[in-house]
């Protein structure tokens, strides 16, 4: 049954939601159906199938009229360089959950996520490709970028401490010394090596902002100088800094020195804070130097371990590559059904895997993931996939899982099949009972399928049911067609010969071969069957009645040649010559038929 969404331009849209089919049920609704873009909203988990994949990112279908779209980066978590990557893993029509990040609804744009943050799932990416992260390098940047920001703090912090210190050195020139060196003529060379000052200009200065100015002393220049040359100075040094600190609001900031005029020199004995500038500027530098040295170091530390890392992938990838490398974890496993998804040996050797570590729920899953993952095409490896699914059901599950898994595989697979595998099941963990059931439903459902009757007998002779074999065969050949009789009849007495009576299979086959004396067929059936189960005179007496035989000349030199065979292997010289004398007088006798 199914519902009847639209028929137009000769394309029919079909429905399989129970929530269509039965309008009245009450059962809560898993998937509540998208129709238009209003249904959507942030935050919220649906689910839909992947349309297509193009450079702009994973175009999402939720309904059949509604489309999102999945950005790269939220697709996965791994930074993947070729998009051709995703084809792999996201198969257009695959079933997938993803979270609403966004609605537009004018240009009616949906932003989906498939983060396994976002959605609560496990990623669409496995970790075994080794593909580097996001988020790795946002970090990695972001280390560079505050690394720099400190080289250029340290720097700064450098450039401003000598700026101050050689500021400190050229502010303590007082305007008194400074009006007695225009008193002894020197005048232009003080102007000289002012104008050396780091663009500080003494007579330019002016105050910041208006305040109230207070009457300043007569005798007060208004800058101050104070120099060190002995120790009975020491006292006129402090004064001359406290003077400075308490400093008239209307004052411009005075300009000081860090050494003191000696008036009987010249003024070149001012060069000196300029060699003392060069001496710190070169052991600031000599202390730049270890801590770049350092740096240096890291990174070759660094770039060791890279190498390091870079040779552990190398061997981890040259492991992978082993054809004879066994998998052994379960990324290995998603590894081998990624290179291979429609072998079924390798997803039953998966769940095997989950099974011996007694995670049934992973085997379930792994079984669940093989059947949607396989294509449509490959009924056979489905159907692998099913029977040992209906196994694990089998042996961990309970009667009632069994029959679900059961119902499904006959809704997706030949019927025929899945019942024959289940009843193989059932006889094969010992449940007798509930395995003549279901042979019992397979004689009503499929009673002119000449396979069935033939499996059942099998069973039922493995228990030692001969009689009930017996009254097997008369049901039938009444419910089979009459063209079919003779073989049926040939393989009951094969199944007797192997698990049940032998004397009945044999009287089988002399009532077959004297109702159809030509059916060379059976004669050979029974003659391979005597050579292994009967004894030598009996195997002789069937060949003596065969090569008397009115058959075709083809078919009698057939059997004379197996006859010579069998005499050769196990008979004697005379035998092997009694048979050579019997095709020739067979010989001679159609020769003289064929002159008159």
């Amino acid at each position: 049954r199914c519902y009847i969404l639209s028929n137009e331009n000769g394309k029919i849209q079909l429905s399989l939601r129970q929530s269509r089919l039965n309008p009245k049920s009450n059962s809560k609704v898993d998937d509540v159906e998208i129709t238009c873009i209003k249904d959507v909203k942030k935050g919220q988990l649906v689910r839909g199938y992947v349309k297509s994949i193009t450079p702009s990112g994973v175009f999402f279908g939720l309904s059949t009229s509604l489309m999102g779209r999945i950005l790269f980066q939220n697709v996965s978590p791994y930074f993947v360089q070729n998009h051709c990557l995703y084809e792999k893993y996201l198969a257009e029509g695959k079933l997938l959950t993803a979270k609403v990040l966004g609605v537009n609804g004018k240009g009616k744009h949906i932003e989906l996520s498939l983060l396994p943050e976002d959605t609560g799932l496990p990623g669409i990416l496995p970790e075994s490709l080794g593909l580097p992260r996001y988020d790795a390098e946002e970090e990695k940047r972001e280390a560079d970028d505050r690394e720099k920001r400190e080289k250029l703090k340290m720097k700064t912090k450098q450039r401003r401490g000598n700026a101050e210190r050689r500021a400190k050195r050229t502010r303590k020139i007082h305007w008194d010394q400074a009006e007695e060196l225009h008193r002894v003529g020197k005048k232009i060379k003080l102007h000289w090596r002012l104008a050396k000052i780091r663009n500080c200009s003494i007579w330019e200065a002016k105050p910041k902002k208006k305040k109230k100015i207070c009457p300043a002393d007569g005798n007060d220049s208004g800058i101050e100088v104070y120099y060190r040359e002995e120790e009975d100075d020491d006292q006129e040094e402090e004064a001359a800094k406290k003077k400075s600190k308490i400093r008239k609001p209307g004052e411009a900031p005075r300009l000081q020195v860090s050494m003191g005029f000696t008036w009987d020199e010249d003024m070149n004995a001012m060069d000196i804070p300029a060699l003392n500038q060069k001496a710190e500027s070169s052991e600031s530098e000599e202390e730049e130097d270890p801590q770049s040295k350092l740096k240096k170091q890291t990174k070759k530390e660094k770039e060791l371990e890279k190498q390091k890392k870079e040779k552990e992938l190398c061997k981890l990838e040259a492991a992978l590559m082993d054809p004879t490398r066994q998998p052994q974890s379960a990324d290995d496993f998603d590894r081998l059904v990624l290179s291979s998804p429609n072998s079924s040996i390798l997803w039953l050797q998966y769940m095997a895997f989950h099974l011996q570590a007694t995670e049934i729920e992973k085997a379930r899953a792994v079984a669940e993931r093989a059947l949607k993952t396989i294509c449509f095409r490959e009924e056979q490896e489905k159907l692998n996939v099913w029977v040992a699914l209906l196994n694990l059901e089998n042996m961990y599950g309970t009667e009632e899982t069994l029959m679900k898994v059961f119902e499904r595989a006959v809704q997706y697979n030949e019927p025929l099949k899945v019942f024959q595998h289940l009843c193989d099941i059932y006889a094969n963990s010992e449940k007798y009972k509930q395995a003549e059931e279901l042979y019992h439903t397979m004689l009503k459902r499929f009673r002119q399928e000449k396979s069935v009757w033939l499996k059942y007998a099998s069973f039922l002779l493995k228990q030692g049911q001969t009689e009930a074999t017996h009254r097997l065969l008369e049901r039938a050949l009444k419910a089979l067609p009459t063209k079919e009789h003779v073989d049926v009849i040939s393989r009951f007495a094969q199944l007797e010969f192997r698990f049940g009576d032998p004397q009945h299979a044999k009287a089988l086959f002399e009532s077959t071969l004297n109702s159809y004396p030509k059916r060379t067929d059976i004669w050979s059936i029974y003659m391979d069957i005597m050579i292994k189960h009967g004894s030598q005179k009996e195997v002789r007496d069937i060949f003596e009645r065969v090569i008397h035989l009115s058959l075709a000349p083809k078919k009698m030199k057939f059997f004379f040649k197996r006859y010579l065979d069998y005499e050769k292997k196990f008979g004697t010289t005379e035998s092997v010559l009694a048979v050579k004398r019997a095709a020739l007088e067979y010989v001679e006798t159609k020769s003289s038929l064929t002159d008159t």
